[in-house]
């Protein structure tokens, strides 16, 4: 399973992931009931699929949004399908119970991951106007796949937030601990 070294920019865009998808479906079998475990790692046989986004590599958007409100999710996959922002890969998963963890991500609903290309135009709006779209129905980003977050939306995300910065500044409270992604939500 070896991908090229050298995959021209672009290779992935709108138009070529219109056609896989449209390719895709096509040889897809009738609907019937099947395994779901070829299903968890739909890209496992390409390990190094990244390749194929091109020089400036690939975004992971991953959110999750709360039983009750799938509506959401219709939001955003129609926001995406009008934007015509090409997303090469997809994953929906069911979410059991929530983590324990004061900036945990789980709650139960559905999580939704999508790559997108990092040279879509106007990639960054776009995904602050999906946070908005994730935040307004009471759900969050996973922060252990976000780079661009605003700050204004992690409480209304995380509504433990101020007791996971009550604890870290009385186990830090010179702040020595931190990471890039601490000082860009002021966690």
């Amino acid at each position: 399973n070896r991908s090229p070294e050298l995959v021209p920019d672009g290779l992935l865009g709108a138009g070529a992931v219109r056609a896989l998808n449209a390719l895709r479906f096509r040889a897809s079998p009738p609907r019937r009931a099947r395994a779901l475990r070829p299903l968890t790692r739909p890209l496992g046989p390409w390990p190094r699929l990244d390749r194929c986004y091109g020089r400036s590599g690939f975004v992971r958007y991953e959110c999750v949004v709360g039983l009750g409100h799938e509506d959401a999710l219709h939001r955003i996959v129609r926001h995406v399908a009008r934007r015509a922002v090409p997303v090469p890969a997809a994953t929906l998963q069911r979410l059991g119970a929530a983590g324990t963890g004061l900036l945990s991500f789980p709650l139960p609903g559905w999580a939704l991951a999508l790559d997108i290309p990092a040279s879509a135009s106007g990639l960054g709006r776009f995904l602050d106007e999906l946070d908005e779209e994730v935040a307004a129905a009471g759900g969050r980003v996973n922060l252990a796949q976000d780079a661009r977050l605003r700050p204004g939306l992690l409480e209304a995300m995380y509504p433990r937030l101020a007791e996971f910065r009550a604890v870290r500044a009385e186990l830090d409270p010179d702040g020595v601990i931190t990471s890039d992604l601490a000082r860009r939500l002021a966690l």
